[in-house]
């Protein structure tokens, strides 16, 4: 009997020994995948035509429909559960290879280690295809060939005025006019449309975006991400709603395949601003509105006084949900981080890219992808514009 457990544990210490050279074979497989991707970059306009226009339609396709089928989300779960799993594999097979294989300590210290430098380019890669391809893909000036002369004074009072009037005909009348599932929705669907236009192929949008836990995000000073893992926009739940249906606008934008950050801007621009739901296009214009660099504190105040007095609270409680939650130390390091990560995809602007995002809106008006309406002569500081 003893001779058989011998001999036993003696084949699955071979089979041991093969599936750890045939996992160190992969690893390194994987790890030069890893390296030769941004080592030999491809070209922008192949990046175009077969992932963002192609293999990526079918990813989001699937993906964000099994994971958009739920009202969890997928990556926290993931995120809660993955170490945890990861841990007690670990723990397991140590006692295994110990208590059964009689090896050493070591060879089960090993396990976790050799799996950990597995595991990490397998997700790098995951990520890459998932979403991460779309950094090198041709700029959207290029894309949608946009006359990108400088921007001047009198565009920027034009897109001004023109948000000024949808913020007033658009702004809620009654509270059940703020819906948010109903606003993020009509967003997305214009979104697919938009995108279909501009890139000639259709592209399945997830018509929710997920709420985390109040703080979540606003803590380090940003307020929603898409996960690329599993395409999964995600809205800090401690925003209030008009902020919050802005800024799923912004992350329905990456879903659609968009990574560059002012692209992603202009991209959620466009859609909210076409949105057939009133609400939405509040919500959006007003954002754009604020976000509009002006040239003093004081004529920043102006821009803000000529808001209807729902639209300056709304700005309001936006302002206190960001001091509420904000970690100042985590804001700064946080920022800094994702500087150089957007730097390490080829975004040379980093964090600066979310600025280009009015610029671009400039540059869409100019080509006719945004509609805007005609200015209306103010009859009072806080009356109603109207549309013709």
């Amino acid at each position: 009997m003893d001779e058989g457990n011998k001999a036993l544990r003696k084949d699955e210490k071979k089979d041991l020994n093969t599936r750890h050279y045939a996992g160190i074979v992969a690893m390194i497989v994987l790890w030069g995948v890893c390296f030769a991707w941004y080592a030999l970059p491809i070209a922008p306009d192949a990046v175009e035509h077969f992932y963002s226009r192609g293999v990526y339609r079918y990813i989001v396709g699937a993906v964000a429909t099994v994971t958009g089928a739920v009202p969890f989300s997928v990556m926290l779960v993931l995120l809660l559960a993955a170490p945890c799993l990861y841990v007690a594999l670990w723990i397991g097979n140590w006692i295994y290879r110990r208590r059964v294989l009689r090896l050493s300590h070591w060879r089960g210290a090993g396990w976790g280690i050799k799996w950990m430098l597995f595991f990490l380019p397998a997700l790098w890669l995951w990520f890459v295809l998932f979403w991460g391809a779309g950094y090198q893909r041709m700029p959207m000036e290029e894309r949608l060939a946009f006359d990108v002369a400088g921007v001047n004074e009198e565009e920027i009072k034009r897109i001004e005025e023109g948000l000024l009037a949808i913020i007033h005909s658009d702004q809620p009348k009654r509270e059940s006019d703020r819906n948010v599932e109903r606003a993020v929705n009509a967003i997305a669907e214009a979104m697919a449309m938009t995108v279909e236009e501009w890139e000639g192929r259709p592209i399945r949008m997830p018509k929710r975006v997920k709420a985390t836990p109040p703080g979540l995000f606003l803590m380090n000073g940003t307020s929603g991400m898409c996960v690329p893992f599993t395409l999964e926009p995600h809205v800090d739940g401690g925003l209030p709603d008009t902020s919050f249906v802005a800024v799923a606008a912004h992350e329905l934008g990456h879903i659609a395949g968009v990574c560059d950050e002012g692209e992603t801007n202009l991209l959620g621009y466009v859609a909210g601003l076409r949105a057939k739901d009133p609400y939405a296009r509040y919500a959006v214009a007003l954002n754009i509105y604020r976000g509009i660099k002006r040239k003093s504190n004081e004529a920043r105040e102006r821009a803000t006084q000529r808001l209807p007095q729902q639209a300056r609270e709304d700005l309001e409680r936006a302002r206190e949900a960001s001091q509420r939650y904000r970690i100042d130390w985590l804001q700064k390091w946080s920022w800094r981080a994702y500087n150089q990560y957007l730097k390490s995809q080829g975004v040379k602007e980093g964090v600066q890219s979310y600025g280009r995002g009015t610029e671009l809106l400039v540059y869409a008006w100019r080509n006719g992808h945004v509609e805007l309406p005609e200015p209306v002569p103010a009859t009072g500081e806080n009356e109603p514009a109207k549309t013709e």
